[in-house]
C-alpha cells in the first residue's frame, strides 16, 4: 500500500470504471422509464385521432339525416356548438405542445429514426413554459386552463346524472395536498411526461364530445321511434250502408301487441287485447260521421293517451265501385339496407286482397308469409310498386320509391364491448368480434384482421380474429397499460367493411 493511503494506479482505474458502469446503469433505466412514457403518449395520440374520426361518422349521420328531416336542423345546430367548444379547447392545448417540443428541439422520431431521449428528459423547459413565477401559470397556460374549464362546463350543461359524474371524474383539477394540479402534473416533469398529461386531456375531451354528439342523435332517433310508435290507427270503411252492420279495427303505429291500455270510441270503452280492440258498430245517421276517442296505453313512465278523429259517410247505397289507393311500407325502417334480408308489406284499399302484388327494381323480392323480403343490389333507390283488382277488375297500382343503403359502421368488440378491463394472462384468450349496436337487422360479422398495440411494444399486425397470434407482444403488456386493437377488418353477408371502431383494452 502507498504511504499517506494514496491509491494505486491500478486501483484508481477499478474505481473509475466502477463509476462509469453506475453511471451508465442509471443512464439505462432513464431511457426505459423514457421509452415507455413515449409510448404511452404515442398510444394516447392515436386514441384521440381515431376517437375523432368515430366522432365524425355521428356529425356526417346528423348531416345526412337534416335534409331529409327539419327535425335535425335543430340537432344539427346543437352538434356544431359542441364540436367549436371541443376543437377550440383542442387546438389551444396544441399551441402548448408545441411550444413544448420547439423549445426543447424535440421532434418525434420517423421510420427507423433514434428518440432524441435528451429531450424528452428536459424539465427546465416544461417550467418555463408552465410557470411564470411562484408556481403560477404563464398567460398562455393559463388561457389553456380557463378554456378547459368553459368546455367543462358546458359540458355538464344538461348532462344527466350519470354523465355529469363521469365528466367530473375526467377533468379533476384538485391538487395533492398543498400542490396545485397544476404544479402537481407539470411542475419538474420530463417532457414527456408533460406531453402524455397534455394528450390525455385531448383524448378525454374527444370522448366526451363524442358522448355528447351520439346522446344528441340516439335522443333524437328514440323521439321518432316514441312518435311514431304510438300513433292510433283507426281502420273503418268510408262508405257504408244505414243499417249495416261494420267493423272499426283500432290500433297503433309500428304496431306493438304487448301494450296495454283501453280504446275509447264515442263514448265506449273498450280493453285492448294484444295491442287492439275490434269494436262492433251498426251505420246509422246517412251522411258524414266520426270516430271520435282515444286511446290510453301503459309506458314506464305512466300511462299516455293518443286522440284521434277518423271521419266516415254512411249512404243509402253501397257504391259499386270506391276510391282506391295503395301503401308500402319497409317494416324496419324508411330506407332498405344492402346486404340484409329487408321484410316488406303492403296493401292496397278496396280491392280483392289475394290480387296484391308486389314488384321492385335494384334488387331480388321474394314472398314471405304475408309479406316480402327485399335485398337490394347496386345503386342508391330503389321502387317498389304495389297493384290488386277491384270487384269490377279494374287493376289499381301505386309506385313508392326508397333510399339503399349500406349497413352502418361496426363497433369492434371483445365479449360485446369495445371498451373493457382484465389481466394480463386472460389477453391471448380473447377473440376479436365486430357488431352494430343498435341496429335492427342481423347481422353476423366475420373478422378477418387487425392490429394490436401494446403500450410501448411495436404495433403486431394480425390475421383472424384471435389474439392469440400476437401473445408475443400481449405478454409484454403490465398492470396499468392499455391494449389498443385498431384497423379491424370484417365480412359480413359477404359485404367487407374496413372502417370498424378500435376497441380498448385496460389491462389490470
Amino acid at each position: 500500500m502507498a504511504a499517506g493511503g494514496a491509491q494505486a494506479p491500478r486501483q484508481k482505474m477499478i474505481n473509475l470504471m466502477y463509476l462509469v458502469f453506475i453511471a451508465m446503469m442509471a443512464m439505462n433505466v432513464d431511457r426505459e422509464v423514457l421509452r415507455s412514457f413515449e409510448g404511452i403518449n404515442q398510444s394516447l395520440e392515436l386514441s384521440t385521432r381515431l376517437t375523432k374520426e368515430n366522432n365524425k361518422t355521428f356529425y356526417d349521420q346528423i348531416n345526412g339525416k337534416k335534409a331529409g328531416d327539419p327535425g335535425y336542423i335543430e340537432i344539427s345546430q346543437k352538434a356544431d356548438v359542441v364540436r367549436a367548444q371541443a376543437q377550440g379547447v383542442i387546438d389551444v392545448i396544441d399551441g402548448v405542445k408545441a411550444a413544448l417540443t420547439e423549445k426543447a428541439e424535440y421532434k418525434p422520431p420517423t421510420g427507423d429514426e433514434e428518440t432524441n431521449y435528451s429531450s424528452l428528459q428536459k424539465t427546465d423547459v416544461v417550467n418555463k413554459i408552465f410557470f411564470a413565477s411562484n408556481n403560477k401559470p404563464t398567460e398562455e397556460v393559463q388561457n389553456m386552463i380557463n378554456k378547459i374549464q368553459n368546455f367543462v362546463k358546458f359540458m355538464l350543461e344538461d348532462a344527466d346524472k350519470d354523465a355529469k359524474v363521469r365528466i367530473n371524474q375526467l377533468f379533476d383539477f384538485s391538487g395533492k395536498g398543498k400542490k396545485s394540479w397544476l404544479v402537481d402534473q407539470f411542475y419538474d416533469q420530463p417532457l414527456i411526461a408533460a406531453l402524455a398529461n397534455l394528450n390525455k386531456l385531448e383524448s378525454n375531451i374527444r370522448t366526451e364530445e363524442g358522448n355528447r354528439v351520439r346522446d344528441l342523435l340516439s335522443n333524437k332517433l328514440k323521439d321518432d321511434i316514441e312518435l311514431r310508435a304510438f300513433e292510433a290507427i283507426v281502420s273503418a270503411p268510408k262508405y257504408v250502408k244505414a243499417g249495416e252492420k261494420f267493423n272499426v279495427t283500432i290500433g297503433f303505429g309500428a304496431y306493438d301487441n304487448t301494450l296495454k291500455g283501453t280504446i275509447s270510441l264515442n263514448g265506449r270503452n273498450v280493453p285492448l287485447t294484444d295491442g287492439k280492440a275490434v269494436v262492433a258498430m251498426v251505420a246509422s245517421g246517412v251522411g258524414v260521421q266520426h270516430l271520435v276517442g282515444n286511446i290510453t296505453y301503459q309506458t314506464p313512465h305512466g300511462p299516455e293517451t293518443k286522440t284521434f278523429n277518423e271521419p266516415y259517410e254512411v249512404v243509402s247505397e253501397t257504391l259499386k265501385e270506391l276510391p282506391t289507393g295503395g301503401t308500402v311500407v319497409a317494416d324496419k325502417m324508411n330506407v332498405v339496407y344492402r346486404g340484409v334480408d329487408n321484410p316488406m308489406s303492403g296493401s292496397v284499399t278496396g280491392v280483392d286482397a289475394s290480387t296484391i302484388n308486389l314488384t321492385a327494381t335494384n334488387g331480388s323480392l321474394s314472398r314471405a308469409g304475408k309479406g316480402w323480403v327485399f335485398r337490394p343490389a347496386s345503386g342508391t333507390s330503389a321502387t317498389f310498386t304495389i297493384s290488386g283488382r277491384t270487384s269490377t277488375g279494374k287493376t289499381i297500382s301505386s309506385p313508392f320509391t326508397f333510399r339503399i343503403k349500406n349497413i352502418p359502421k361496426a363497433q369492434g368488440q371483445i365479449r360485446g364491448t369495445n371498451v373493457l378491463s382484465m389481466p394480463a394472462s386472460s389477453l391471448p384468450n380473447q377473440t376479436v368480434g365486430a357488431g352494430i349496436p343498435d341496429f335492427e337487422f342481423p347481422v353476423s360479422f366475420s373478422v378477418t384482421g387487425f392490429k394490436v398495440k401494446v403500450t410501448g411494444q411495436p404495433t403486431t399486425t394480425v390475421s383472424g380474429s384471435s389474439l392469440r397470434a400476437a401473445a408475443g407482444a400481449l405478454s409484454k403488456a403490465r398492470a396499468g397499460d392499455q391494449v389498443l386493437i385498431f384497423d379491424i377488418s370484417a365480412v359480413a353477408s359477404g359485404i367487407s367493411q374496413q372502417n370498424i371502431s378500435p376497441i380498448v383494452i385496460n389491462v389490470q
